[in-house]
């Protein structure tokens, strides 16, 4: 594991409150190409098997499904169950090893389209297969559906408190939606709270994406559990140290914060941005603030905790003939990539309520954001410079989505632009 951190500005001034922004960067180790041992996990597939999951959609998800099973570890869990308004346990929790990939694709096969929807019923189906694993298995649920929910539970909100729960006992939950007819914002609830992924399969040959994604995600991890911890040298009164972008948690205290921002896959690197709020500082205090930065993270391949820490320091100027510093780019480019997922959220919701027109302003004012960045494109990373590249060219196509397909593609980005994510559909970037 690297980290290295930055700070947006080298000085402040005196006698005045201010917010700076923090970047600090992780790479994780790479995945050695032979021998890895890794701890068992577990994936569960709630898929929807509704009468509107006919015309191929739910023959692809099969084939789909059956083809990546073959890709994890005898070792690792699996169950699939079928929903609609029962339930179908198709293969009950167990390790992948005690079948047969035949026995899988018969169980598979044995999925016809019927019904309605009841989608809660699906995924507490799920929680109850995670619930049989052995103790200390992490699990992740992928619930598959086309629809919206007619029976059960309907609101948003209901779903994200049992997503919430799961958490806390290790299952996360990702929610592919297949079709322009699935409710974004049940299927959002679930992957957001749940610390998992939303991905819209508005055309049906994306959800191979969608599920390669997840698949790659599970067995690509490296790097588990990463906390980042700021703390300064001093206790000041309202110090407050807040993530920019999607976190698994954050806990504040009088000198510092502590942040679970979750994983990252073979040699990744990702920016994790922060707005430091500083009261008005006085001289007497020092001419300077330091900041520790230390990271640590679980390293999958021996399932070692590993640790580094670094320092920053802040220079505090006397008011008289003090002189704005230029601030670092990185750090201002990395935190509007991140504030782009409220952006598009904002967009998304505007589009759900039939406001296309205010959706689009909304994405158009984006652009311009992010053109600005774009002028000085050659002073950052590559690492970064891609990022701003992605975003801009997502913003783009954005503007060119059909209404009934709007709200959904852009939910989905919102939550990518959160985790930093790239686009599945677009391969590795």
């Amino acid at each position: 594991m690297k980290q290295t951190a930055r700070l947006e500005v080298p000085r402040i001034k005196a006698g005045a409150a201010h917010k700076i922004g923090l970047l600090v960067e992780v790479q994780a180790p790479e995945l050695p190409s032979t021998n890895l041992v890794r701890n068992p996990q577990a994936i569960i597939f709630v898929v929807d098997r509704s009468g509107s999951m006919g015309d191929g959609r739910l023959d692809l998800v099969k084939n789909t499904i059956g083809e990546m099973v073959g890709r994890l570890a005898p070792t690792d869990y699996l169950a699939i169950v079928s929903f609609d308004t029962e339930i179908e346990t198709h293969v009950a929790i167990s390790p992948v090893g005690t079948h047969t990939p035949q026995a899988i694709r018969r169980e598979l096969a044995s999925l016809e389209p019927r019904g309605g929807t009841n989608i809660e019923l699906g995924y507490a189906a799920g929680l109850m297969q995670a619930g049989l694993l052995p103790e200390g298995i992490e699990s992740r649920i992928v619930l598959l559906s086309d629809g919206h929910a007619n029976s059960g539970h309907q609101e948003p909100e209901a779903f994200a408190r049992l997503a919430a729960n799961a958490t806390e006992h290790l299952v996360r939950t990702s929610a592919i939606g297949i079709g322009e007819g699935y409710d974004e914002r049940i299927l959002t609830s679930l992957a957001d709270a749940g610390q998992g992924n939303h991905f819209a399969a508005v055309k049906l040959d994306e959800a191979v994406a969608g599920l390669q994604d997840e698949i790659d995600g599970l067995l690509e991890r490296s790097l588990k559990d990463i906390e980042i911890k700021v703390t300064t040298n001093k206790e000041i009164r309202n110090f407050k140290v807040k993530p920019v972008g999607y976190v698994r948690s954050v806990e504040n205290f009088a000198n510092g914060s502590h942040t679970r921002v979750g994983d990252l896959s073979s040699n990744e690197s990702r920016g994790y941005a922060f707005l430091v709020s500083l009261p008005a500082l006085r001289t007497e205090l020092g001419t300077e603030l330091a900041f520790e930065i230390e990271v640590s993270g679980t390293n999958v391949s021996n399932e070692q905790r590993v640790t580094q820490r670094s320092e920053l320091k802040l220079e505090i100027s006397e008011a008289v003939g003090f002189v704005n510093p230029p601030k670092d780019e990185e750090v201002s480019a990395e935190i509007l990539a991140y504030r782009l997922a409220e952006i598009k959220k904002a967009a998304a919701e505007a589009a759900y309520r039939g406001d296309m027109v205010g959706a689009k302003r909304i994405i158009q004012q984006a652009q311009i954001d992010i053109e600005v960045v774009i002028r000085n494109i050659d002073r950052l990373s590559p690492r970064l410079r891609s990022r701003i590249l992605s975003e801009r060219d997502e913003l783009n196509e954005i503007l060119n989505y059909r209404p009934v397909e709007f709200s959904k593609r852009v939910q989905e980005s919102s939550i990518r632009s959160a985790r930093s994510k790239n686009d599945p559909r677009k391969g590795r970037q």
